[in-house]
């Protein structure tokens, strides 16, 4: 259970850190638009 706990807290921490923006988005929302289109496509504009 200690372990469970401090993988809980240890992932909150990142998320509460977590504000920057993901370098490339576009270049990444391509290679999964192609690699997993019936997944991806649902949720594009």
């Amino acid at each position: 259970e200690a372990l469970l706990k401090m993988l809980y807290l240890a992932t909150m921490d990142v998320l509460r850190k977590w504000t920057g923006r993901v370098q490339n988005w576009g270049q990444i929302l391509l290679q999964l638009s192609v690699q997993f289109p019936e997944r991806v496509q649902p949720y594009l504009r």
